[in-house]
């Protein structure tokens, strides 16, 4: 999944988040540091493949004081250290190195500390956000790994039961959630080719996710006409309402301000009780 400069998704303070973390002194990456580290992630990859092991890759910035506090209370810690048996471990600065900058931009990295946990194909397979020390490192990364719902779990799931619609939709979200809006995308794709009859009764709220889709990787003309599908097809759905709004923003960016304010009138005059109302008026007001 590749992250590019336009593609981010709409309505964040509103839509998305209703449906879709110290400053000591010391050397990052210092090579008489305790613990294995693997500096490329070319390297990373291959001794995650030989072993079948996860990277667990440490991806940090200079300026990040918790990060420098984890060096001291985690990355050091004898407990952690033990885990590199296990697992390969990978440091790598989000600003100044060429994998770290990649890798911040692929996976839409804002902020640190930020532990990524990546298969043998440098894949995300979950993320571990914010500070942890030792302790609470250890088992939050074993949960992790064993939690159903993790990214890399949920895709293995999906990929053994390519026709369970309901796990596909649940993966569909935790991509979108993650900002990998292709891969999302193609999800809520096959919920709405593989079921034209709605029996799973997800059709609706896959068109609506898909039109978020399309409006983040600016398939502004795709995600309008998907969202006129839905209201067209599901007038009762309560993405209804939440598809009036989209409608009126992507408008909004193509300039076509009346058409806009049109909906945004209509979606407050229809839905006046809607937790969207504000941001509906501030977009109103701001035409």
């Amino acid at each position: 999944m590749k992250l590019t400069g336009t593609a981010k998704p709409l309505l964040l303070t509103g839509l998305v988040v209703l449906f879709g973390a110290g400053l000591l002194q010391c050397s990052r990456g210092n090579s008489e540091s305790p613990m294995p580290w693997t500096r490329t992630l070319a390297d990373a990859k291959s001794k995650a493949a030989n072993g079948n092991k996860l990277i667990i890759a440490d991806i940090y910035t200079d300026w990040c004081g918790w990060c420098k506090e984890m060096d001291v209370k985690t990355w050091a810690h004898p407990s952690v250290i033990q885990e590199s048996d296990k697992y390969v471990f990978l440091k790598l600065n989000a600003e100044t190195e060429d994998d770290g900058i990649a890798i911040q931009k692929q996976f839409g990295i804002s902020s640190y500390p930020m532990v990524m946990l990546l298969d043998s194909k440098g894949e995300e397979f979950d993320r571990l956000e914010g500070y942890l020390p030792a302790e609470q490192f250890l088992e939050k990364l074993k949960s992790t790994v064993a939690d159903p719902n993790a990214l890399g779990n949920l895709k293995a799931q999906a990929a053994k039961e390519p026709d369970n619609l309901d796990l596909v939709f649940k993966l569909g979200k935790k991509l979108f959630g993650r900002y990998d809006f292709e891969g999302a995308q193609t999800r809520f794709e096959r919920i709405i080719e593989q079921d034209p009859g709605n029996k799973a009764q997800l059709v609706d709220s896959a068109l609506f996710y898909l039109a978020l889709c399309q409006a983040s990787r600016e398939q502004t003309d795709r995600a309008l006409a998907t969202i006129d599908h839905l209201r067209k097809t599901y007038p009762e759905s309560k993405f209804v309402a939440n598809s009036y709004l989209l409608s009126a923003e992507i408008l909004v960016r193509l300039g076509k301000k009346d058409a806009a304010r049109t909906r945004l009138e209509n979606f407050l005059k229809t839905y006046p009780d809607h937790q969207l109302v504000d941001q509906a008026k501030k977009i109103l007001a701001d035409l």
